[in-house]
């Protein structure tokens, strides 16, 4: 399930997540945010002597059997209390069956196991943008950021820009583009030009624009209808 990354290229900086939907896009096992690869081995780590209940989640996910996967996550959890990624894996199934509280929690707990990794608190952070908790979003995100989660630094932006707050949403988006593809900077150069625009800073948002738009053309056009150039 490799969506969110693209799915997260459609937001504006006024959107929202919608339910359930995007919380079903929330977490991929496949996809985990911003990890590196140390930290990836670290918070998908498996005891050995569960691989083969591991394997049967990963089946049912593939089956998309969400409710059976919560029930082997649940069982993997009582057996291994203190795997992360058993609670990841059954906060994404939570997701998916629109149940974000209880997905919260177990981000929740992931984070306290993994303290140094902020994949589990951009994810929590989503929800809360959900639901429309902004503050609580936007103090996930920054926890995520700061333990090296960057993909929150495009979280972060739209939460920013929705609320008014352009300057720190321009410069949230400045800080995302080294860490990202080029052609992944499009939409956010997109972004941060119309942000620019309501700045009045005109020099720096027709920058963005020509930057963007050379690279659309470089990438064949592809999708090219989604923007306003």
């Amino acid at each position: 399930m490799k969506v969110l990354e693209s799915a997260s290229r459609t937001f504006s900086g006024q959107s929202r997540w919608s339910i359930p939907l995007m919380l079903s896009l929330l977490l991929s096992i496949n996809t985990p945010l911003g990890l590196h690869a140390a930290d990836e081995s670290e918070f998908w780590y498996c005891p050995p002597h569960m691989a083969s209940l591991k394997r049967q989640m990963e089946s049912q996910t593939q089956n998309d059997n969400f409710e059976t996967v919560v029930s082997l996550a649940t069982k993997a959890i009582a057996a291994s209390p203190k795997t992360a990624s058993f609670y990841a894996k059954r906060a994404e199934a939570y997701l998916i069956l629109n149940k974000p509280d209880l997905a919260m929690a177990d981000l929740t707990t992931a984070a306290k196991l993994q303290p140094k990794i902020g994949w589990p608190l951009i994810a929590r952070g989503r929800i809360y943008d959900s639901q429309g908790k902004d503050a609580l979003a936007l103090a996930d995100y920054n926890r995520g950021i700061a333990l090296g989660c960057f993909p929150g630094y495009k979280d972060q932006a739209r939460v920013l820009e929705r609320n008014g707050q352009l300057e720190k949403a321009a410069v949230s988006l400045t800080k995302l583009m080294p860490t990202i593809g080029l052609l992944e900077r499009i939409p956010y150069l997109f972004q941060r030009a119309k942000i620019y625009e309501k700045l009045g800073k005109i020099e720096l948002a027709k920058a963005d624009k020509k930057l963007a738009s050379e690279l659309l053309d470089k990438s064949g056009g592809q999708n090219a209808d989604r923007y306003n150039r």
